[in-house]
């Protein structure tokens, strides 16, 4: 049997559009019930129970990128798949998991001998379930993914989501505990890919007879994982020897915080632009209209969310997670526009494996952690969090530029070009950012929780209209240019003449 299931080119950019859209709103609903699960943890928790957490998680995903196999992706980007492939991705994921789990168990003995704490050990070992578990889910079910159709993604997501609020607020309730945040933490993978094989029925024969297909993909895919998830963790490791563990709850909690619109945005659109850019890539000129619209779309969505999160970030923590939080707001404030950057070379990973060259990527992924490190480690040791916040914005200016050097050697699209395509959401954002810079003294004279609550709400609703409305000023200014502007309008105004659309005797 083979599955080479895609979706015709002729209507390919509305699907991948919506496509990513569904994606989008998936992360946008579950990233909404982590905000709830945070609040309710950090009002039932303190900031020295995240700190704890947060070492063992960092080891936990080093350890889980280092052992990464992306089959999902590898699948993905095959032009022709059998039920060999499917077992052959199982297999390796099998092994890889079982590996992973005694690597943790044996890793958490140093973890608790160097931070002196029997409890980061500990945690560690439970991490290990996670761990394994998320690389477990039915290899069928990316069959979903490559006739674009996100459904059972949203279901997934929503579902172990609300599992997992369960599971964590119920035990941080009961007990009071750290590992409220654990158990929160394996509840989600585990029942994600349970309920996988009920969406994509799968009974695994366990070969390795395509390993050749999946080895050099997986190679590049999963040195580049490992280093920039050493990346991503590297901060949270050096300050957890450096600062309490108080402190270092309130820097993890904000720089959760600040990944929220990369998450919610760049990692979801990843798959849909994979299928978008592959069916072009033959193509140069078509290619580089891809990325040059699907670049624009991602900073027109996560830019305003990163500015405005940076500009309401003290309002935004003492009423969604309490007063004791306060000291995360400036860092949130500052970590939110270290992540600008990123947002412009957005479709980047994307493009390299539609293209099939990752080592591009993985070179990337080498001149950060060559960059970053020794910054870091000044940084941290004679700064603290201030040395790391700024190595984090020098890091994602400096990466930002050699990721658009990269996307010009892929695709030939001039670094000059990349920075001005999206113009119309960074002039936009600005007019957001003066209307909320008008309401800052107000909104800091509030004394009360609620009316704290609603000034929020009231200053988040006028930047969005601001921002939307000069959207679309601009976009007409501009001569209509195809791009998101054009996508909304144009699924508007279809949903529009179906609801307004006269109902004929027949169908009535």
């Amino acid at each position: 049997m083979t599955n080479s299931i895609a979706p015709s080119s002729q209507k390919l950019g509305t699907r991948a559009t919506l496509g990513a859209g569904l994606l989008i709103v998936s992360r946008l609903v579950t990233r909404g019930i982590d905000l709830v699960t945070l609040v309710a943890l950090g009002r039932l928790l303190s900031p020295a129970d995240f700190g704890l957490v947060a070492i063992a998680m960092s080891v936990m995903l080093i350890a889980e990128a280092v052992m990464e196999l992306p089959v999902g992706l590898a699948l993905t980007s095959m032009p022709r798949r059998l039920n060999e492939h499917y077992d052959t991705a199982f297999t390796l994921q099998l092994i890889r998991s079982g590996i992973l789990v005694a690597v943790l168990v044996v890793l958490s003995i140093p973890l608790s001998m160097i931070y002196n704490d029997q409890r980061v050990g500990w945690l560690l070992c439970a991490l290990s379930v996670a761990a394994a578990a998320r690389g477990m889910a039915s290899p069928l079910i990316v069959e979903y993914a490559l006739k674009l159709d996100y459904r059972p993604h949203l279901f997934l997501e929503i579902s172990s989501k609300l599992v997992a609020l369960l599971v964590s607020v119920v035990s941080a309730w009961w007990s009071g505990s750290y590992w409220a945040i654990a158990a929160g933490m394996i509840a989600n993978p585990v029942t994600g890919v349970a309920m996988t094989y009920f969406v994509a029925p799968y009974l695994p024969t366990l070969t390795v007879s395509k390993w050749r297909d999946f080895s050099n993909y997986l190679r590049w895919s999963t040195a580049t994982q490992a280093i920039t998830s050493f990346n991503w963790q590297m901060d949270q490791l050096l300050l957890g020897k450096l600062i309490s563990r108080v402190e270092l709850g309130q820097f993890s909690m904000a720089s959760n915080l600040s990944f929220m619109p990369s998450q919610i945005i760049v990692t979801q659109v990843t798959g849909p632009l994979v299928v978008a850019f592959a069916l072009v890539r033959d193509d140069a000129e078509r290619m580089r209209a891809a990325y040059r619209k699907s670049a624009i779309t991602i900073v027109s969505v996560a830019l305003p969310i990163s500015i405005g999160m940076s500009m309401l970030s003290a309002p935004m923590v003492k009423v969604v997670l309490g007063q004791r939080w306060l000291d995360a707001a400036p860092i949130l404030e500052w970590l939110s526009v270290a992540m600008v950057p990123s947002l412009f070379v957005g479709p980047l990973p994307a493009l390299v494996i539609s293209l099939h060259k990752i080592k591009p990527f993985a070179r990337l992924a080498l001149i950060e952690v060559c960059f970053k490190l020794p910054l870091m480690v000044l940084g941290a040791y004679y700064y603290r969090i201030d040395g790391v916040i700024s190595v984090r914005l020098a890091t994602g200016l400096f990466m930002s530029f050699c990721s658009m050097m990269a996307v010009q050697e892929l695709i030939g699209t001039p670094v000059s070009k990349q920075l001005l395509a999206p113009w119309r959401p960074v002039a936009c954002a600005s007019i957001m950012a003066l209307v909320i810079r008008s309401s800052d003294k107000w909104l800091m004279n509030l004394y009360t929780l609620s009316d704290m609550a609603l000034g929020l709400a009231s200053v988040v609703m006028a930047g969005a209209v601001t921002y939307i409305g000069s959207m679309f000023l601009l976009w007409a200014i501009s001569g209509y240019p195809e791009g998101i502007e054009s996508k909304v309008a144009a699924l508007t105004t279809e949903t529009w003449n179906k609801l307004t659309r006269p109902r004929s005797t027949f169908e009535s």
